[in-house]
């Protein structure tokens, strides 16, 4: 297993702010995986899963935690039976690889999600969605390693989850998903195409983001209620809320922890006096 130490977290975040791990595990396995559960215990540090990091943002300074990224775990294989495919997917495996995967086949159920930049284990982590989809759409059984160092596999109906959450954000390891997509007589391709052209428009995906800061509260958009408080291009320092969407952070050049955090408390404040409406974050903050 691959093991950096002193490395920059800016490199692990899409936002690109951060400060230093002290170390970065790459596990390969699922006996990597169990080692590291392990180590966690043993040293009382906080074990944190890292894939594409499109919702983690890390504090500036030194970090000393378990940090792991799933960047090896990337196998997969697809297995049909009738009308289905059954893609079995480890956690390290990116949306634009199954995006790939969905066109050539021209399968249905995966397309509203295909922009989202995510790995598989972040998103059934979180139950990343889009379009009116969501990830737990498509999910089958989960194989996960709990906070025992045991491999459980839990179909979907016995997991929790709900709007961007699910259990793992709580507990355990997500290590491989069994994805169940049907054959289609629809242009995926094109589905898929238009909805990247429709991303591209509405997101400021030419620069440095989290994608979307908060959850949309019930009855509600997060970015409407930040842009009726005027915080639409709203900035402290280097970091700021977007012009193109309110509800998507972007690091302007060489935005500062310490700004964003101020920024975010401003802004829920606001949020609270004016509507009276608790935001909840969608990003994950280590400190």
């Amino acid at each position: 297993m691959k093991i950096l130490e002193n490395i920059k977290l800016s490199n692990f975040s899409t936002i690109k702010i951060g400060g230093v791990a002290k170390k970065v595990y790459f596990p390969e396995n699922l006996e990597d995986i169990v080692y590291l559960i392990k180590l966690s215990q043993d040293t009382n540090k906080k074990l944190i899963p890292i894939g594409i990091g499109s919702n983690l943002i890390f504090k500036d300074g030194f970090l000393d935690y378990i940090f792991v990224s799933t960047k090896c775990l990337k196998d997969l294989n697809l297995r049909q039976s009738g009308e289905y495919i059954y893609i079995n997917v480890q956690a390290g495996v990116s949306f634009k690889t199954l995006v790939n995967i969905v066109k050539k086949y021209n399968l249905e159920g995966f397309e509203n999600l295909s922009g989202i930049p995510a790995s598989i284990g972040g998103a059934v982590a979180m139950n990343a969605g889009a379009y009116g989809s969501e990830i737990f759409d498509i999910v089958e059984e989960v194989y996960w390693i709990n906070n025992k160092a045991e491999l459980i596999v839990s179909k979907k109906e016995d997991i929790k989850y709900s709007y961007r959450y699910s259990q793992f954000q709580e507990e355990g390891f997500v290590y491989k998903v069994i994805l169940k997509l049907k054959k289609s007589n629809k242009d995926i391709s094109k589905i898929i195409k238009n909805h990247l052209i429709e991303r591209n428009k509405k997101q400021p995906l030419n620069l440095p983001t989290t994608g979307s800061t908060y959850k949309n509260p019930e009855g509600n958009f997060a970015g409407y209620l930040l842009e009726k408080i005027g915080f639409k291009g709203k900035k402290i320092g280097d970091i700021g809320f977007s012009e193109k969407h309110a509800n998507f952070l972007v690091n302007y050049k060489d935005a500062k922890f310490k700004d964003l955090k101020k920024l975010l408390e401003i802004a829920e404040e606001k949020v609270k006096k004016e509507f009276n409406i608790n935001l909840e974050r969608e990003v994950k903050i280590i400190e």
